[in-house]
């Protein structure tokens, strides 16, 4: 292993933040207040010269997801985002109240984590997980082999290659 150099972190960011490009964030931003309880950051919304949002910030717990809007010729862009939330079952409610689809229902896997995964109206797909247990490592090889485990996470790999196999029918 390398040592890691000290790199100087601004309050608020973590040393990695994600940046989601959207149709419509405007949209995107009212999503992620009613699904996850987003808070947009006073004073971070910024409008381009072209009257579309070139940078916007919410917070979700201490995480920062800074967004903009898409210009009309660049492809689609949906990111991928891990979420820890308290309920798989009550978060997957909400994002489908909020107009999200549900890609993989609320499954209790091996490693002490229940997963869920939700597209939203502007394709992006957001990994719901819930922490349930803290699983020692040596138990984990046991627990994989148990055949309820096996299904459960044959299912939710069968729902991600399904959804990402309709996401590329769907640009082509």
């Amino acid at each position: 292993m390398h040592a890691q150099p000290k790199v100087q972190v601004p309050s608020r960011y973590a040393r990695v933040n994600a940046w989601v490009i959207s149709q419509d964030t405007d949209a995107e931003v009212r999503f992620l207040e009613s699904a996850f309880g987003a808070v947009e950051t006073p004073g971070s919304r910024m409008l381009d010269p072209d009257g579309d949002i070139g940078h916007v910030e919410v917070e979700i717990g201490e995480s920062v997801i800074m967004l903009f809007d898409a210009k009309p010729d660049w492809p689609a862009t949906p990111a991928h985002l891990r979420v820890y939330v308290d309920d798989t079952g009550t978060a997957v409610e909400r994002a489908v109240e909020a107009g999200a689809r549900v890609v993989t229902r609320p499954t209790l896997l091996a490693f002490g984590e229940r997963v869920a995964r939700v597209r939203d109206a502007q394709g992006h797909l957001w990994w719901l997980h819930e922490r349930v247990e803290d699983v020692p490592p040596e138990e984990l090889a046991e627990r994989f082999a148990d055949p309820a485990a096996q299904e459960s996470m044959a299912y939710v790999q069968r729902t991600l290659r399904e959804e990402m196999a309709a996401a590329a029918t769907d640009q082509a």
